[in-house]
């Protein structure tokens, strides 16, 4: 997908005082393994004025494909982002209450539209955790034959445990004699 051509663009001219829009949008986004995966999500952008200045809140709701880092299996996992930002119309804009302030955004005179796409996709993005698994419970795999151990049990002979117990495992075997 070419996320150049997706917008979420809000009209600041035509706010009076409060406006709510709603998109719907389909888009990538950047897993944890460096590949790329989709994500359908609807944002509501809540938008209030002050003269010049515009307050944005935004939520977004949305389903990203991903892949478990256990089991290897596809699943939907839910993504739910938040976010606030101050806009100033024009030119003079008063600096942010806060001088740590990032979420602050000049327009241009003249200019209309503020796309708040850029900033919904960051914070959905900062919403992907770094280990995706598709239930707290995930099983994995087998390491012998691989098979999903979410499904059942495959019948595998168990290990012996870790390798590195072996000779205290033969002290026990041997009641402790030696």
């Amino acid at each position: 997908m070419d996320d150049d051509a997706i917008v979420m663009e809000l009209d600041l001219a035509r706010v009076e005082d409060r406006a709510v829009e709603t998109f719907d949008r389909t888009f990538d986004l950047p897993t944890p393994g460096g590949e790329t995966a989709s994500c359908h999500a609807l944002a509501t952008v809540e938008v209030t004025r002050s003269g010049a200045r515009y307050g944005i809140r935004a939520r977004a709701e949305g389903t990203v494909r991903a892949e478990c880092h256990r089991c290897a299996g596809e699943f939907d996992m839910p993504l739910d982002a938040e976010l606030e930002l101050v806009v100033h119309r024009g030119h003079g804009a008063a600096p942010p209450e806060d001088p740590d302030e990032e979420d602050f955004i000049v327009v241009p005179a003249g200019d209309e539209r503020l796309d708040v796409f850029p900033r919904v996709r960051e914070a959905l993005i900062l919403e992907l955790p770094i280990k995706v698994l598709c239930r707290e419970d995930c099983k994995g795999v087998c390491q012998s034959c691989g098979a999903n151990l979410n499904d059942g049990e495959c019948g595998c002979p168990r290990a012996g445990g870790d390798p590195r117990w072996s000779a205290l495992r033969k002290l026990i075997d041997r009641g402790g004699r030696s």
